[in-house]
């Protein structure tokens, strides 16, 4: 393989890669109304039970600026709500009844998108691919 070739740039391929994920699970999950970025952070904060901006920002790898915008529109659908922190200056968020509903009904969605990735490329495919996104 010819690694000096544009067309075989990792990072290109991970990058159109990953878009094509994400278009395809949104295409999955249109009618729950949650975004991939969305899922991810209902599925930390629901995992978690609490998290401030900066530990969900770490989790996802994103900046804090973006995530606030999107814990903003979170925040207006109803799905997460500020818990009260001991800290005053941390922002802190958690699950709402609407957001456990919502995670709720998209969990199946992810899992089904999942698995169909998982039987596309195989089990020890899907296990090696993780391997080495968890290593980037």
């Amino acid at each position: 393989m010819d690694f000096g070739h544009p067309l075989n740039c990792l990072t290109f391929n991970l990058q159109r890669a990953s878009r094509n994920l994400v278009r395809g699970f949104e295409e999955a999950a249109k009618n729950s109304g949650v975004t991939a970025p969305q899922f991810t952070t209902l599925s930390l904060i629901g995992g978690f039970g609490e998290l401030t901006v900066s530990q969900i920002a770490e989790r996802m790898g994103t900046d804090r600026t973006t995530l606030t915008r999107n814990l903003a529109v979170m925040a207006r659908k109803g799905w997460i709500v500020e818990a009260e922190a001991e800290d005053r200056r941390l922002s802190v968020w958690r699950l709402s009844p609407k957001g456990r509903e919502t995670l709720d009904l998209a969990l199946p969605i992810w899992r089904r998108f999942q698995a169909g990735l998982v039987d596309r490329i195989g089990p020890d495919d899907a296990t090696a691919l993780l391997a080495t996104l968890k290593r980037l």
